[in-house]
């Protein structure tokens, strides 16, 4: 164990509430704030783990739409929220769905080149109180669907995330039948991750106000237990006539925090710390935008070629579930087995509270390593605006 690596030992999360933008009362979450959930994360941290909060060298957090609650005062209010000394140091960070991801691999970098020792990375997203659409805060430049330069990629499709999984479905050939498959199976493999209590150590009950009452929750709101093939099959085109992609075949809106902590092999030692993962390398890529589940291939591509890794190499993927399209893409483009992917469950079930997605697939492999004895995990999610991003985790 060098001074230098990067260890992941610490990961936990809120659970996902379902968001109801049009009808706020109806989230479990509607009565509290993300950068709130966040800064309990941070407290139980170091609670869990001894760190002393006056050793954390930086809190990296992300989150997709930093506007309203979601805006973090470059990162600070968490801490703060938190108790933490005014001398830990924060920022906020964007690169939307895959930012928390991303907020791993700034602090893992810092940690490598030894400007840290101990690093607090996750994010969060609160999709009821700053939605996604509709949201007067949120306003992109359509200057860019007159660019001749930008006309090839459609920028039109390009600024509907659902649109862009019309476009990769018919480009790729990938039928209705397959995504619907594969989102039945998302449900009930993590309704019975849910049953079996595996998510309980990963999860940090959260207190609410709801219905009028003082209430723990402690489960995930969108996994759904009844699900049948039938049902998924019968939902209809959710963003274009004759369209392919439904409710049913794309990750909900949720709401959500989540956090790792990463600290170097020097402190693992000095601390006594049992390390849930190595963050070893990560790649990430940008694609055409119209098409922007294609992102997690050419990231994970140039994250294998780095390692010096083929895909066969890899144990287990936990590949963002935006829409099925994106990972049976990527199980196509990558030549990934099912029984490699996802395996307990994914965004369609779980939630896909944007900011907070990426640690979750981290911590979520990180842990997976462990309890199936695997040796080599990749962490990837699709971006909106055409990117993708990747991190390889290795059991330790």
């Amino acid at each position: 164990m060098q001074n230098n690596e990067v260890y992941l030992v610490y990961y936990k999360r809120t659970p996902f509430s379902k968001s109801k933008p049009s009808d706020p009362t109806k989230d479990v979450f509607n009565s509290i704030r993300m950068d709130e959930a966040l800064a309990e994360l941070m407290k139980d941290s170091v609670k869990t783990t001894g760190v002393k909060s006056t050793e954390i060298n930086d809190v990296i957090l992300g989150s997709a739409l930093q506007v309203g609650e979601n805006w973090m005062y470059g990162g600070r209010q968490p801490v703060l929220l938190a108790g933490f000394p005014v001398e830990v140091p924060a920022m906020a960070m964007d690169r939307a769905c895959s930012s928390s991801l991303n907020a791993i691999t700034i602090g893992a970098m810092e940690i490598m080149t030894g400007n840290s020792e101990i690093v607090l990375a996750g994010g969060m997203e609160h999709m009821t109180h700053v939605p996604l659409s509709d949201n007067q805060m949120v306003s992109p430049n359509l200057k860019l669907l007159l660019r001749p330069e930008y006309m090839k990629y459609d920028m039109k499709t390009a600024f509907s995330m659902g649109l862009t999984a019309e476009k990769l479905a018919k480009m790729k050939g990938i039928p209705r039948e397959e995504m619907d498959q594969f989102s039945y199976e998302s449900h009930k493999l993590a309704s019975q991750a849910q049953d079996s209590g595996y998510f309980k150590d990963e999860i940090l009950p959260t207190e609410v106000e709801f219905e009028g009452e003082t209430k723990i929750i402690d489960k995930d709101q969108s996994i759904r237990k009844d699900i049948s093939i039938e049902t998924v099959k019968k939902l209809p085109p959710a963003f274009k006539e004759g369209g392919v992609i439904t409710a049913g075949n794309s990750s909900p809106l949720n709401a959500g925090a989540s956090l790792v902590m990463l600290v170097s092999g020097k402190k693992v030692k000095e601390y006594g710390l049992k390390p849930l993962s190595k963050v070893s390398t990560f790649g990430w890529a940008a694609v055409d935008p119209s098409i922007m589940g294609e992102g997690p291939v050419p990231a994970s591509k140039k994250l294998l070629a780095k390692a010096g890794l083929t895909s066969d190499d890899i144990d287990l993927w936990e590949i963002n579930e935006a829409f099925a399209v994106v990972v049976l893409n990527a199980m196509k483009e990558l030549n990934i087995s099912r029984n490699k992917v996802n395996v307990k469950g994914g965004a369609i079930a779980i939630g896909h509270p944007l900011g907070a997605s990426g640690a979750r697939l981290a911590g979520t492999l990180s842990r997976l390593l462990n309890t199936n004895g695997k040796e080599k995990g990749i962490a990837t999610l699709c971006v909106g605006g055409g990117q993708g991003y990747s991190v390889l985790l290795e059991k330790v």
